[in-house]
């Protein structure tokens, strides 16, 4: 019995050694956890109240102010009419934007319809003139434009080239077919990658 109770001793004497060796290093993390435990927590704690009961919020003002009459300074108040007066000026900002963009697609359009039709003018008008009477003189009164400009024909052995145009802006298939239509032929249409074109051969 003698030696069990030594034993015991020994053991608690030996635990309670250890512990106070290493206490010290313990501590401090402990320390560092708990504190950053409550600085984190009392944030969202008062968050969590805040917004669960409105009547916090006023508290929470109260506070405020009763803080800065004791520090002798004064903090803007954040109200809701300034963030009223504020929210029409972004909205007119945004519909500034949304105007000049507007106008610079506009402009990019004019842009690209004036190249269109000084493309027509110099070089489209005449060489289509040119392929339409070739084609004509042979009896064939139909062509097809592809995007690149190339003028096709159908024959029995599929679609042949017959002539093609420089600098052709296909992807303005639309406005090069009502310029087209001006000039005197009777049908002009987009018809997928290509602009159809028909006319009669009086």
């Amino acid at each position: 019995m003698e030696q069990r109770n030594i034993r015991k001793v020994i053991l608690l004497v030996s635990a309670g050694i250890g512990c106070s060796i290493l206490l010290p290093f313990l501590l401090p993390f402990a320390l560092g956890i708990t504190v950053n435990v409550i600085s984190l927590g009392i944030p969202l704690f008062v968050i969590l109240c805040v917004l669960k009961n409105p009547w916090a919020l006023d508290l929470l003002k109260r506070g405020r102010k009763g803080l800065v009459s004791l520090l002798g300074g004064m903090l803007p108040e954040v109200s809701n009419e300034e963030e009223t007066e504020t929210e029409p000026v972004t909205v007119v900002e945004a519909e500034a934007e949304a105007v000049e963009t507007k106008e610079e697609t506009l402009n990019d359009n004019d842009a690209e319809s004036q190249k269109v039709i000084s493309w027509y003018g110099d070089i489209g008008k005449k060489r289509l003139n040119q392929i339409i009477s070739n084609l004509s003189g042979r009896g064939i009164y139909e062509c097809w434009l592809r995007k690149d400009g190339i003028c096709n024909i159908r024959t029995a052995k599929g679609y042949r080239r017959v002539g093609c145009l420089p600098e052709y802006p296909g992807e303005e298939a639309e406005h090069i077919c009502r310029l087209l239509a001006g000039d005197g032929i009777p049908h002009a249409s987009v018809k997928g990658k290509y602009i159809y074109l028909s006319w009669n051969g009086s």
